[in-house]
């Protein structure tokens, strides 16, 4: 009796050691902070890893042994010879008596674990003794969510000047962005391509407060990121350029140097975010000074004749997909027109209006883009 009492003194010895050891490491993974929102630093998911660099919580009863054995040799708190020891006396008297370990789940976040189960402490049933059955819980309704209005996030790109740019000039961007949805944009990134042959020099002017920066700058991009939009709010920023004083002249054999400039830009917010490309903003390179414009470019063919003509107001400048309405300014005050339409996934939008009921006279026409503002006017003479 007395050296059975003996043995079971030498045995709950290590197995207590083990024990606290696994509380230790156990209390210092679940005091780790979670992972930031966004990567620091490119990143690859592991495929197969070993068991060491499995967390302690994922390991069958023998491997977190082994895990925690290993943490102590290598921090000097524990003799080499003593783990060995006492990992062999585990697998001796205790791992028989442990039921086969099934296939670890997939590892649940760490906030979701309340409670720590050492199983190194609980002991299997005596041979022919089976546990009473559990007893079955009802599942605890989950409660849904409300979903998230979305954002709807408009971004227009102007230059300045509009026109023509002189060589060796600054040119400027402004980037304006409008909410239209019910919700709010968390964040919109907007990539704006350059082309080092023609410009150079770059800076910004950007709402820091607001959480607006420049994430990167490549060999052909400008990638800015604006922070929080709120619903129906608007805000702008701008990029600066400067334009090289070398490019070649126009002439009769050599057309302008064209700086075509169309950005992209993608936004989240609580719902599925979205995005798509900015509107065309081309500028034209030259020497004699700078040509600048508030109206974006239209054409119209014909330009003039007698009533009952039909105009057509052609422009590949406005915001793909969005709904272009118009107005006439006649001689006598403006006129509004039921004339409208929608551009194209190129910002291409057509309108044809019949002149029948027109006085003679000069009359202009003004389109006019519902979500980048942007306006276009075009003259035409009634004959």
């Amino acid at each position: 009796m007395a050296r059975n009492l003996q043995h079971m003194r030498r045995r709950a010895l290590p197995l207590a050691l083990i024990a606290a050891l696994l509380l230790v490491v156990i209390g210092q993974a679940l005091a780790q902070p979670g992972p930031p929102a966004e990567p620091l630093l490119p990143n690859t998911e592991p495929g197969d890893s070993a068991t060491a660099d499995i967390p302690i919580w994922m390991l069958s009863e023998q491997e977190a042994v082994e895990a925690t054995l290993r943490a102590y040799v290598a921090s000097d708190q524990l003799a080499a010879a003593e783990a060995q020891a006492l990992l062999e006396q585990f697998v001796t008297e205790e791992a028989p008596l442990l039921p086969e370990q099934p296939a670890a789940p997939q590892a649940p976040a760490l906030e979701a674990i309340s409670t720590v189960y050492l199983p190194l402490l609980r002991k299997a049933a005596p041979v022919g003794q089976q546990p009473p059955p559990p007893t079955p819980i009802p599942p605890t309704p989950t409660p849904q969510p409300e979903p998230a209005a979305p954002a709807d996030v408009a971004v227009t790109i102007w230059p300045k000047p509009s026109i023509w740019v002189a060589r060796g000039a600054t040119l400027e961007y402004e980037i304006r962005l409008a909410n239209y949805g019910r919700g709010a944009a968390s964040q919109t990134t907007v990539v704006f391509p350059i082309n080092r042959a023609q410009v150079s020099q770059f800076s910004t002017s950007l709402d820091s407060k607001a959480g607006d920066w420049v994430r990167s700058v490549d060999e052909k991009s400008i990638t800015i990121v604006f922070g929080k939009l709120d619903s129906g709010a608007r805000r702008s920023g701008k990029l600066f350029m400067r334009v090289h004083a070398n490019l070649p002249l126009p002439s009769p054999s050599q057309p302008p140097v064209l700086i075509d400039t169309r950005a992209s830009y993608t936004f989240r917010d609580g719902a599925n975010g979205g995005g798509q490309r900015t509107n065309w903003a081309p500028v034209l390179v030259g020497n004699d000074g700078s040509s600048d414009a508030p109206y974006i470019w239209v054409r119209v063919t014909p330009d003039r004749g007698p009533a009952g003509t039909r105009h057509s107001f052609f422009t590949n400048r406005f915001l793909p997909g969005e709904t272009v309405t118009t107005w006439l300014n006649t001689p006598w005050g403006v006129q509004p027109l039921s004339l409208r339409g929608t551009a194209n996934g190129e910002g291409i939008v057509e309108l044809v209006l019949n002149s029948a009921g027109l006085a003679r006279g000069t009359y202009q026409i003004v389109l006019y883009g519902q979500r980048s503002g942007l306006t276009g006017v075009a003259s035409f003479i009634v004959e």
